[in-house]
């Protein structure tokens, strides 16, 4: 499965993509919203994991734009963030995420975690 992760933080997205690549997926990394945009309508991926706080472009933004277009809405996205505010969890969804997994999180069962989101 080849995923696209977009975390501004390195050493958040070289421990996500650790355990990622544990779960046997194939793992891209970009830094800010707009090279998620970038990156999402330029390749070819299964999945993409957003952070929330992301530089350029929040992952909310990046997550409605792709749902909304046509190429993208079957494209499976998921949130791997910090926001735990009241509702973040309902506001993912309602942009078009299939789900949120909230940090800390365990790189040992985030493969299997971020596979089940994607399928669902």
């Amino acid at each position: 499965m080849h995923l696209l992760l977009a975390d501004d933080d390195a050493s958040i997205a070289a421990v996500a993509s650790l355990g990622l690549r544990h779960a046997g997926c194939t793992v891209t990394v970009v830094e800010d919203g707009p090279a998620a945009l970038e990156a999402a309508r330029g390749g070819s991926f299964e999945g993409l994991i957003l952070d929330w706080f992301l530089p350029g472009m929040d992952g909310i933004d990046v997550c409605r734009q792709l749902t909304s277009d046509p190429d993208w809405s079957q494209v499976p996205i998921v949130f791997l963030t910090g926001a735990s505010h009241d509702g973040a969890e309902a506001e993912a969804i309602a942009a078009g995420a299939r789900g949120v997994i909230f940090k800390p999180f365990d790189p040992l069962t985030l493969g299997d975690r971020v596979k089940a989101l994607l399928r669902a």
